[in-house]
């Protein structure tokens, strides 16, 4: 993959951004079942014509697009998507002999979008930008609540020999952490879709602790690895 830049995200190194703002249009990819969230970042196989030409055409421009939640039937067209998304920028991308390309998004802001006429193959919205809240203070109790979910879901994953690629950054901000511990284990589109449309940190946390709670339990049901 061919890196465009270093973008912001604390899913590498929490740095600012440096590149140009979120332009006044983007185009949007609506995926079923899955939920971009701020700060990660998301690997992506694009082989369908329409999406070869968003993807060309956003490398020839700003590098931004929009990744929503499809909320309808897969294979529904047009698609009806969540109009709440994650914006960002291609970070990396390769393109294929044949015309399909892997790209690397990585998620700036949480955005409302508003569609837009387009003479595009694909759909075309307008971004709103709405408020970040990774920085927010969060209280101590807060925070030591999720720090213990964390650590009881791994212990509980590794017990069982579930493969965990996974270093928790445990000095993250609070909030921070909880996005970026949702985006890791929690696999529930209802459950990460309710993570992005929360407005301020300590109402994210307290998401992310339930949803990995939901987890842990889940874990704990099942077996432990035979020594």
């Amino acid at each position: 993959l061919r890196p465009r830049g270093v973008l912001r995200g604390d899913g590498v190194d929490g740095g600012a951004m440096s590149e140009p703002s979120m332009p006044e249009a983007l185009a949007v990819f609506p995926l079923p079942g899955l939920v971009f969230l701020p700060g990660q970042r998301l690997p992506l196989h694009i082989f369908e014509a329409r999406y070869r030409a968003m993807v060309r055409d956003a490398l020839a421009g700003s590098g931004w697009l929009a990744v929503a939640c499809a909320l309808s039937p897969e294979g529904e067209e047009p698609a009806v998507f969540s109009p709440l998304a994650t914006a960002g920028r291609i970070h990396a991308h390769q393109q294929l002999p044949d015309g399909r390309y892997n790209i690397l998004v990585e998620g700036d802001v949480r955005v409302r979008l508003l569609e837009i006429p387009a003479s595009t193959p694909y759909r075309v919205v307008r971004p709103q930008a709405q408020r970040d809240v990774l920085d927010d203070r969060v209280s101590s109790t807060e925070h030591a609540a999720l720090l213990h979910v964390c650590t009881q879901l791994l212990r509980a994953a590794r017990e069982r020999r579930t493969a965990v690629d996974f270093h928790a950054p445990m000095e993250l901000p609070p909030a921070r952490l909880a996005m970026r511990l949702v985006d890791r284990f929690v696999n529930d589109p209802a459950s990460r879709l309710e993570a992005l449309h929360c407005e301020t940190g300590t109402e994210l946390v307290r998401i992310a602790n339930g949803a990995l709670s939901a987890v842990l339990l889940e874990l704990d049901r099942s077996p432990r690895a035979k020594q």
